[in-house]
């Protein structure tokens, strides 16, 4: 019987749709203040400044634009039209050059006394480009069960982890678990034949469950279902978190330089990895070279 993965995972609740972009490279930067609030850790606080602070040097860079999403309702025989609106930026952060982040203890007066506050401030510097075109955008759900409704970003510990996928167009695709580390390639699978080694071919239109062992889940030539890699996620801490990456071309693409499986207590393995650097590296010089090479990600948290 195959060993399931154990993965120890670490991120936020932001999902990011990544593009194709201009050639040209500019150096920006911004700062901005975010109070820690009770129901946030400093790293998460941290996080969230830092997002905020990219966000803000993009935006006062190369502006931003307004997405409209229409919907139709009929109801009685009258019709009406919902208009909603999200705000995006036209640029694309590359890489951090510098960053740095400084506390500030503020005392504030209430009606019942002094309360003490704490605002971390984030300043922030990097390589970005502005978006010229966006890129294929494909649909997918982190699952804890093989069905749909089982989609969520929030695991308990020991839960099984899969993954919906489903795309308009034919591609190749590879899956990654980052933490600040080490980034884990779960996509391909390990014991897959060599014409799998750098990524897998998906179909356009065709429903995916990856991570499944079943029948229904015989999606390439030459590779038994029963061969699938099952994952599951656990943690030693109160609360662990991973970025999950979905790496799609209409091109084939080489997989990174990857360092073996690592043995772990209770006939369990942590996935073929290569250090977070080295890996976002990766998809700097793929974005750079290949203009349909694009990542989506979904960022996953695992409690105790």
């Amino acid at each position: 019987m195959k060993r399931p993965y154990s993965i120890v995972l670490i991120m936020l609740a932001i999902s990011f749709i990544h593009t194709v972009y201009g050639q040209k490279i500019h150096l920006v930067g911004a700062a901005v203040v975010v109070r820690l609030e009770d129901h946030l850790s400093r790293e998460q606080t941290r996080e969230m400044a830092r997002e905020q602070a990219i966000h803000k040097a993009l935006e006062e860079r190369y502006g931003t634009f307004i997405s409209k999403d229409s919907r139709i309702e009929i109801e009685d025989g009258s019709t009406s039209v919902h208009i909603t609106g999200a705000t995006q930026v036209k640029g694309e952060w590359l890489e951090t050059i510098n960053e740095s982040f400084k506390e500030e203890v503020r005392r504030i007066k209430t009606g019942s006394g002094v309360r003490q506050e704490i605002w971390i401030t984030c300043t922030i510097k990097g390589k970005a480009r502005e978006i010229v075109d966006t890129s294929v955008k494909f649909d997918y759900s982190p699952l804890n069960c093989p069905e749909m409704d089982c989609a969520r970003e929030d695991f308990e510990n020991n839960s099984q982890f899969y993954l919906y996928f489903k795309t308009p167009v034919d591609g190749y695709l590879s899956v990654f678990l980052a933490d600040d580390k080490q980034a884990y390639r779960i996509l391909p699978y390990n014991e897959m034949p060599k014409q799998y080694i750098h990524n897998v071919p998906v179909k356009a239109d065709q429903e995916y469950i990856f991570f499944h062992p079943d029948q229904s889940a015989n999606y390439f030539e030459g590779f038994p279902y029963y061969l699938t890699d099952e994952i599951m996620l656990d943690t030693e801490k109160d609360q662990t978190s991973y970025q999950l990456y979905m790496v799609l071309s209409s091109t084939p693409y080489t997989k990174p330089i990857l360092e073996n499986e690592t043995e772990l207590p209770g006939a369990y393995k942590n996935p073929k990895h290569i250090p977070r650097e080295d890996f976002d590296e990766w998809v700097r010089n793929n974005r750079m070279v290949n203009t349909t090479f694009s990542y989506q990600t979904s960022n996953l948290t695992v409690k105790k």
